[in-house]
């Protein structure tokens, strides 16, 4: 998002001018709003009037300014917000108001030179009633944006805020009618309408299933900002935010994208643990790469697994425009436990999942082996419940190899226990005539987390980014 350049900037300058460099440093309650470590509560900016604060020291934050609407204080109904603009790297201010004078009141207290560690730039969010105060009050300050959930009182509103609008509406609102709510946005220029389905009219009730809000908020906040996304909520399995963590490079794009999955034998790790060493090697070769934590077992089965990372690879594609990347150049990873589930999919194509290429790091290829071992069937039960033979082997990748599958990268250390079983799935793909290459690294143990500090071994950096780049070329 561009920032507006207007009253706000001007105000900005003027303020410096008139404080000078630094005003009073705000006073307030240390334990915060009980709710946000970090933030300051209870922070009096006019008279009896408060707002709670969440500024840390150190580089300066964009601004978000949270009206409440006709119900409730600074420390309710919005208190959703508080963590989406956190992840966002915002500041926020929370405030009691009893009308517009108080609002204004509260932009110069925050925005007073030296008191807060934030930017210039500004963005308004409110709820129900607070909607076209909002509005308003963005408007004179320059605001560059202004979110709003459940909007009402759309007869006060100026439809020409000179700010980017973006508004949530529940389909079931009584109290504002969706179709108002959406009539409305029409006539505001630069507005994005969100229809929540089912949602009635106080977001702070709107059930998990309805939170696809959040993600749209946070990829608004943000805008065109490039680097790292962090906890990133792709889907609601049952309620549960499974998140994945974004890395988007600078420059114009759309950029070729990597969907990695962690391992951990099915039942341990997350979006940050067994894969990260790729993490540093994809981003400084120029791709997007989304790394996502999954369920595991004995919570799920290994089906329900596949299926996350099924998941994850539509929502990019889904939202390959908000990412930066194009749907057509993606690839998926997996190491371990992961490495079975990337190959089982290369295998089994299915809609809106498709990839052009998958990486396995000494994955696990065959059940059917570990069926005969009592060590190993323990992992079995946990992953398949009450399982047969058949069950274990339509889970198997060594069984279903194909001509058409997309290429595969698969690496794999010497001395790591999986290495039979990783030379048994070559023998397979070479004679399904599918596309691969196998890398392998001499005396290496399993997990490429122990691969580190051995310069003998890193070559299988360099040799991933230049398969990625053959494989994810670009149509001529």
């Amino acid at each position: 998002m561009n920032m507006q350049v207007g009253i706000g900037t001007i105000f900005f300058y003027f303020a410096a001018s008139v404080y000078g460099a630094g005003c009073p440093a705000a006073v307030g309650n240390a334990a915060g709003n009980y709710m946000t470590p970090g933030a300051l509560g209870d922070v009096k900016y006019r008279g009896d009037m408060a707002l709670d604060a969440y500024a840390p020291a150190g580089a300066a934050r964009p601004a978000a300014l949270l009206i409440h609407g006709g119900a409730g204080n600074k420390s309710t109904h919005l208190t959703q917000l508080f963590d989406p603009l956190e992840r966002a790297g915002f500041a926020w201010f929370s405030i009691d108001y009893r009308n517009i004078d108080d609002i204004r009141a509260a932009v110069r207290f925050i925005r007073c030179p030296g008191r807060f560690s934030i930017a210039r730039r500004t963005v308004i969010l409110a709820e129900g009633s607070g909607a076209p105060l909002a509005l308003r009050v963005a408007r004179e300050t320059g605001a560059e944006g202004v979110a709003l959930f459940g909007a009402s009182g759309f007869t006060d509103a100026p439809t020409t805020p000179g700010a980017r609008v973006l508004m949530f509406h529940g389909t079931a609102d009584e109290e504002s009618p969706v179709g108002a709510a959406e009539a409305f946005c029409k006539r505001v220029k630069g507005c994005e309408f969100t229809a929540v389905e089912g949602a009635i009219h106080e977001f702070d009730n709107w059930h998990p299933d309805q939170w696809q809000w959040k993600e749209t908020l946070g990829a608004w906040l943000r805008g065109d900002a490039r680097g790292l996304w962090k906890d990133i909520a792709y889907s609601r399995p049952g309620g549960r935010a499974l998140r994945m963590d974004a890395f988007i490079p600078e420059g114009k794009g759309p950029f070729a994208a990597v969907v990695i999955a962690h391992g951990g034998g099915w039942e341990a790790g997350d979006k940050v643990t067994y894969a990260s060493p790729v993490f540093a090697p994809l981003a400084r070769a120029g791709f997007a790469w989304f790394s996502i934590d999954y369920r595991l077992t004995p919570y799920v089965r290994n089906g329900e697994q596949i299926d996350d990372l099924r998941t994850a690879i539509r929502y990019v594609k889904a939202h390959a425009a908000r990412f930066h990347v194009n749907a057509e150049r993606m690839a998926m990873l997996g190491e371990s436990a992961s490495g079975q589930m990337v190959a089982q999919i290369a295998s089994h194509p299915c809609e809106g999942c498709e990839v052009k290429a998958a990486v396995s790091f000494y994955g696990v290829y065959d059940f059917t082996r570990w069926a005969e071992d009592a060590e190993n069937r323990p992992t079995l039960d946990r992953m398949f419940g009450k399982w047969t033979l058949t069950t274990i082997r339509s889970y198997s990748p060594i069984f279903h190899p194909r001509e058409d599958m997309p290429p595969m990268l698969l690496f794999q250390g010497t001395k790591d226990e999986l290495y039979p079983g990783t030379m048994a799935y070559v023998e397979r793909l070479k004679e399904a005539g599918a596309r691969y290459e196998l890398v392998t690294l001499e005396g290496a143990p399993h997990g490429m987390e122990n691969w580190a500090g051995h310069p003998e071994w890193e070559f299988y950096k360099k040799k991933l980014v230049d398969w990625l780049k053959a494989n994810l070329a670009a149509e001529e």
